[in-house]
């Protein structure tokens, strides 16, 4: 099967059962209601995108299987061209978001990408998880499904252990049957889960300490099912979009890209032997992150997305900065220059990161790490610093943006005269500060802000890991030959 048009997507959405509930109710069609419509269409776009003759060769490529054209976010890298072709789709469908969406289909395209690579790790003693592996990456690509996926257990209590915890919350295999195994709990944050075809149930890289022996197997699986499985739930956070105006233009950013974020429920819900990854391995839970080595392609997508966001922010700027000839001022430019810093600090990290891709024990290249890792320290500080220029630039302005209907309004006149500024007519003002309000100081954006610090996990956690792992003997060892040389050359 070839990639899918927008339409088709929305169809499918509209046919299966999927149990998506918003404010204390089921959503009977996510292609229909308001908290979720918008966003789905939003998706529909980006497949349609694909057969647009100015982006197809560029988001495409042929499936090694079927001789279609598949998404080319399912590529499995042979070479650094490779990366830096994949990467460059995966700009064409941030830039056409803004790098607003954390869930785009090609973030966990990449991941089970390299995941089908390092297949042979699945086979494992217990299971035998290999083949399901290379058979669900074939599926999501030669079917151009949406996933999405929950890696973490629920919040209930961090001091110890998931598997010490006598809480029956956290999701465990309760059955096994000639079918396949059944599963009963939570997991989270299932963002797209409205708009998903398919869930990924993995675990986190982070479980428990390495110390604590874990004796029950109930809790360990990896697997991926449809979103529409019989007895799969999703409880969802409410919509940034159902409170707010119809006008687009008012609020761009939260009606078109509110992806959804819910606690994913399993009430005993059946994943098929053939769907199963991993099966009652502990030791594995710990290790598949790192032996899949799916983090570097997972971060090198986030680096792109962030690039284009990055270069949003910093345009959006400095259109709020001309509006009114503040860029005039040298203080202004001095922040203008530091948003121009963080837009270039993130591609700096692409284009490094692409420069030192490597080739893999699974024989696909991977990004070089180091530079990935330096965005992650930084990045998600400097993206609220961009919204903190874009909020003391726009200052009190945005906080008095009228609504876009005003311009049409029966104070259309007034406003015609009083919301002009000097480089700008109140309809143009207006939707700038409409734009700017939505992509830094709404519930969106604050959303945004909050993803961008904990999606890849907790931030100090990582950096730790970072420190600990990282070559600090031989810095520490140039400083101590300098001093040794200091003093055979001066003290002697």
């Amino acid at each position: 099967m070839p990639i899918r048009t927008g339409q088709e997507y929305l169809e499918s959405l509209r046919s299966d059962d999927r149990a998506i509930y918003i404010d204390g109710e089921r959503i009977k069609d996510v292609t229909k209601d308001k908290r979720t419509c918008m966003a789905a269409e939003t998706m529909a776009e980006l497949l349609d995108m694909q057969h647009d003759p100015k982006f197809s060769n560029k988001l495409t490529y042929t499936s090694p299987v079927s001789g279609d054209k598949v998404g080319i976010t399912h590529l499995q890298c042979r070479s650094k061209e490779d990366i830096i072709a994949r990467n460059d789709a995966i700009k064409i469908w941030m830039d056409a978001t803004c790098g607003m969406l954390g869930r785009s289909p090609d973030y966990k395209n990449v991941m089970w990408a390299a995941y089908a690579a390092a297949a042979d790790i699945f086979d494992r003693d217990v299971f035998k998880g290999a083949q399901n592996v290379r058979n669900y990456h074939e599926y999501v690509r030669e079917n151009d499904s949406l996933m999405t996926h929950v890696l973490v257990n629920p919040q209930i209590d961090r001091s110890v252990p998931a598997h010490l915890q006598e809480s029956d919350v956290v999701t465990r295999i309760v059955k096994e049957t000639d079918e396949g195994v059944v599963v009963k709990g939570a997991r989270m944050v299932a963002t797209l889960c409205a708009m998903a075809d398919e869930i990924v149930v993995m675990p986190a890289a982070s479980r428990w300490p390495a110390d604590v022996k874990v004796d029950k197997d109930e809790f360990s699986f990896g697997a991926a099912i449809p979103v529409s499985t019989p007895g799969l739930k999703f409880i969802c956070r409410p919509s940034f979009s159902n409170i707010n105006s119809d006008q687009v233009a008012d609020y761009p950013f939260t009606l078109r890209y509110d992806e959804s974020d819910g606690l994913a429920i399993f009430d005993n819900v059946l994943i098929p032997w053939e769907r199963l990854f991993i099966h009652r391995d502990n030791e594995f839970d710990g290790e598949v992150t790192e032996k899949g080595q799916i983090f570097p392609h997972m971060v090198m997508q986030s680096v792109v997305r962030s690039t284009a966001k990055a270069e949003f922010m910093m345009a959006l700027t400095f259109a709020i900065a001309r509006m009114t000839k503040i860029d005039q001022h040298p203080a202004v430019q001095v922040v203008l220059a530091e948003t121009i810093a963080i837009a270039e600090f993130t591609n700096t990290c692409r284009i490094a990161a692409e420069a030192d891709a490597f080739e893999t024990e699974h024989g696909i290249y991977s990004p070089g790490v180091s530079h990935l890792q330096t965005w992650m320290a930084m990045f998600w500080k400097m993206y609220n610093r961009q919204c903190e220029i874009l909020n003391t630039l726009a200052a009190g302005g945005m906080v008095a943006a009228p609504s876009v209907d005003e311009l049409a309004g029966e104070m259309k006149e007034i406003v015609e005269t009083y919301f002009q500024a000097a480089n700008a007519d109140s309809e143009t003002r207006t939707r700038l500060l409409r734009l700017a309000f939505d992509s830094s100081l709404s519930s969106f954006a604050g959303r945004q802000r909050l993803y961008e610090q904990y999606y890849l996990g907790d931030p100090n956690r990582t950096q730790s890991l970072w420190t600990r792992t990282y070559d600090k003997d031989s810095h520490i060892e140039r400083i101590h030959n300098m001093l040794d040389d200091i003093k055979q050359r001066y003290e002697n």
